[in-house]
């Protein structure tokens, strides 16, 4: 099972799923799960040697590597060509794992939004409880006079 989208699948697909390379490297018509090299030549070619490649490896031997260990399977293809399948690696994947990151991450800031709400009213109704520093220095020396006051002791001269 994939975990993580890492950088290798996503690139991976990205290169499967591009209309554009379906002569070298496509999704395969039998199964969405897997996907099929046309060309080994022209994927080592037009996309290993690329700087945009090389996280699938600098050669042939090193994607099959990399396949093997991010769970792939070979499934036997007639001459020249390969065809990888892995249960998780589907024509839709990466759309249906952004779309589930995105609604995460929706309902995750709505849920903070929440919270500064509620700290927000919180703070509000502990500011208006509180006595200002004004009325404080007032509410001491009322305080003061008051005990003055009651205490008065009448002295003669």
């Amino acid at each position: 099972m994939i975990r993580k989208l890492s950088t290798f699948y996503v690139q991976l697909y990205k290169i499967v799923d591009d209309p554009s390379s379906d002569q070298i490297i496509s999704w395969s018509k039998s199964s969405p799960n897997t996907f099929v090299v046309w060309d080994l030549k022209k994927l080592r070619r037009d996309i290993l040697m690329k700087p945009s490649g090389l996280l699938l490896g600098r050669n042939l031997t090193e994607f099959i590597a990399k396949l093997r260990s991010h769970g792939f399977r070979s499934v036997l293809k007639g001459f020249g060509e390969l065809e990888f399948e892995h249960d998780d690696f589907t024509r839709g994947f990466v759309t249906k794992k952004k779309k589930m990151v995105k609604a995460f991450s929706e309902k995750f800031d709505a849920q903070i939004k929440a919270i500064k709400c509620s700290f927000k009213a919180k703070k509000a109704s502990l500011k208006q409880s509180l006595p200002t520093p004004t009325n404080l220095i007032n509410n001491i020396i009322q305080e003061f006079v008051n005990i003055k006051v009651e205490s008065k002791v009448y002295v003669r001269i």
